[in-house]
C-alpha cells in the first residue's frame, strides 16, 4: 500500500471514528449533539493528521489495522488523552519523529536539547510518546490497549492508594524509625531502576502498571 493512501486512510478513519464517538456522547447527553460531532471530528482530524503524517500505523499489515481500530474504539479514551494532553505538552519539549513513529502505532516526539525529560526520563500518554521506546514505554501502550476505558481510572486510583500509603507510613512508623536512626529516610524509597527518585519516586514506581512495565523489561 502506498504511503499516501496510508496517510489518507488514517486521517479519514480517525476523523470518522472520533466523529461517531462525539455524536454518541452528544446523543447520550441529549444536548448539542451536532456541536459534539463537530468538536470530535476536529480532534480526530488533528490526531489523524499527526498519526498519518508520521505513518504511525502500518496499514500494510493486519496488526497495523488492528492497532488503529483498537485506538479508535476500545482505547479511544486513552487516544484522546494523549491527543489533548500529550501532544501539546510534548511539542514544548520535542519534535514529532517519523523515525520513532513509523510503523510503531504511536506518535512519538524526539526531545530537543539535552534535558532529562525526553532523554533520560521518557513518557507515554495514551498513544503519544516523548523520547522513544526506552525501557518500557511500549508496555504502557499495550496496557492502554488491553484495559481500554478502564486504564486511566485504574492508574489514577492506584496513584491515590500509593500516595496514601507513602504519606501514612512517612508520618507514623517511618518517622519513628528515621528518628531512631534505623532508617535513612522516613519514607519508602523506590527501586534503583525507577526513573523517579525520592518521596514521589516510590508513589510512582509502586503503581501496578509501573511495576508491570518495569518487570517486563519491554524495551
Amino acid at each position: 500500500m502506498p504511503d499516501f493512501l496510508k496517510r489518507l486512510l488514517t486521517l479519514v478513519l480517525s476523523t470518522g471514528f472520533f466523529g461517531v464517538a462525539g455524536l454518541l456522547v452528544g446523543g447520550a447527553l441529549a444536548h448539542a449533539a451536532l456541536q459534539w460531532l463537530g468538536i470530535a471530528m476536529v480532534l480526530g482530524f488533528i490526531y489523524g493528521g499527526f498519526a498519518g503524517g508520521l505513518l504511525a500505523y502500518d496499514l500494510g499489515s493486519g496488526l497495523g489495522w488492528l492497532e488503529l481500530l483498537v485506538d479508535l474504539t476500545w482505547s479511544l479514551l486513552n487516544t484522546l488523552f494523549g491527543l489533548v494532553i500529550g501532544i501539546p505538552l510534548y511539542l514544548i519539549f520535542g519534535n514529532p519523529s517519523k523515525e520513532q513513529s513509523a510503523g510503531q502505532a504511536w506518535i512519538s516526539f524526539k526531545a530537543r536539547g539535552t534535558g532529562a525529560f525526553g532523554n533520560q526520563v521518557l513518557q507515554t500518554l495514551g498513544t503519544v510518546n516523548l523520547g522513544g521506546a526506552g525501557q518500557h514505554e511500549r508496555m504502557h501502550l499495550l496496557q492502554a490497549r488491553i484495559f481500554g476505558p478502564l486504564y486511566l481510572p485504574l492508574f489514577a486510583a492506584n496513584y491515590v492508594v500509593t500516595f496514601l500509603i507513602q504519606v501514612l507510613w512517612t508520618a507514623t512508623i517511618g518517622l519513628i524509625l528515621w528518628k531512631a536512626g534505623v532508617r535513612t529516610t522516613p519514607y519508602f524509597q523506590p527501586s534503583a531502576s525507577s526513573a523517579v527518585s525520592g518521596f514521589f519516586g516510590w508513589i510512582y514506581h509502586s503503581t501496578f502498571f509501573e511495576l508491570w512495565a518495569y518487570a517486563s523489561g519491554n524495551p
